[in-house]
């Protein structure tokens, strides 16, 4: 449109309002009055909204209304004195995150009280578990399996002191510190010999040893 036309007059509204109301006189629509003013259409409709915080800034803006009101025969001066008497909005602000409330005497206390009781049943929950649970066992001699070639072999360990400790279903003799030493008679061929150890209500460990007697023919 040329500038040499007389110029509308802008509408005694808000000036979203009055570029809205000028461009349907004129039959526009935003796609066309952006197109023809070379303005983003989100930015006219921002524009014609009130919502200068969806636009780039107020240099920017003044801008765009200028290309609007030349394009829509406005005052181009009128606008932005119409644009600067209006507040330029922020954007909205993001929703504040509400204050924990205080908690009460009532809830605090529930609150201690289930922390004691949770504390209370892990530190029985371990307990328990290491009154059922298998004694440490480990058979040191022989380390293996093994052949022999004489009736008699040793069976040599450790444990923790006060467990109860057998081979074969016979007791063996515990020291303080948990070594046990136990002389067992074998018989030619394969034996196997069962070391078990347990504690009072506990589950037993068990350790399994294979001794294959070979006894000279003058011994047998």
């Amino acid at each position: 449109m040329s500038k040499t036309f007389a110029r509308r007059e802008l509408p005694p509204d808000t000036l979203g309002e009055a570029l809205k109301t000028v461009r349907e006189d004129v039959g526009l629509t935003i796609e066309e009055l952006a197109a023809r003013a070379n303005v983003q259409p989100k930015y006219v409709a921002a524009l014609e909204a009130g919502r200068y915080d969806l636009t780039p800034g107020p240099t920017y803006t003044r801008g765009f209304l200028r290309s609007l009101a030349d394009t829509l025969e406005l005052s181009p001066d009128a606008v932005v004195a119409r644009f600067d008497s209006e507040p330029f909005p922020a954007a909205p602000a993001a929703a504040a995150a509400p204050e924990n409330p205080r908690l009460s005497y009532r809830t605090v206390r529930f609150l201690g009280l289930a922390a004691l009781l949770l504390a209370a049943l892990v530190y029985f929950g371990i307990q328990i578990k290491r009154i059922i649970a298998p004694p440490p066992l480990a058979v040191t001699e022989p380390a293996g399996d093994v052949v022999v070639s004489v009736p008699q072999v040793v069976i040599a360990g450790q444990t923790e002191p006060e467990v109860d400790v057998d081979v074969n279903g016979k007791s063996a003799q515990v020291d303080p510190q948990g070594g046990f030493r136990e002389t067992v008679d074998v018989q030619p061929g394969v034996n196997t010999l069962v070391v078990t150890a347990r504690r009072k209500r506990s589950r037993p460990a068990t350790i399994t040893r294979r001794v294959l007697v070979e006894l000279p023919a003058v011994v047998q």
